[in-house]
């Protein structure tokens, strides 16, 4: 099982994959088109994932692609993650640390 953080720009997809114990399985960035999300599905291999990533435009296109590929990815609404995403969602520095989705509320 990976957990996987998802940072959206208009230009990439941050990305941080953790273990089911937190430790760092991989981090990067891909283009946030299709088959940018293709090649981050290979990249993380064939295991289950978890995915969150905040409600922005284009995230809704992510969503679709990666749920395409098997992956379950949770939106999670700006307003209630402001508060929770160097804790849970983001990617950037101020935010490496494991992506849970029990500890925010998110659709899918």
């Amino acid at each position: 099982m990976l957990y996987v953080g998802l940072d959206l720009s208009r230009k990439r997809l941050d990305f941080d994959a953790r273990l089911a114990g937190g430790e760092l399985f991989e981090r990067g960035a891909v283009p946030p088109d299709a088959d940018g999300l293709a090649g981050l599905v290979r990249r993380l291999g064939d295991t289950e994932v978890v995915a969150v990533i905040e409600s922005m435009n284009g995230a809704r296109f992510v969503h679709d692609r990666l749920e395409l590929a098997g992956w379950d990815v949770r939106i999670a609404d700006a307003l209630k993650a402001k508060g929770l995403a160097p804790l849970a969602c983001k990617t950037d520095k101020s935010a490496w640390a494991p992506v849970h989705p029990g500890v925010m509320k998110c659709s899918a």
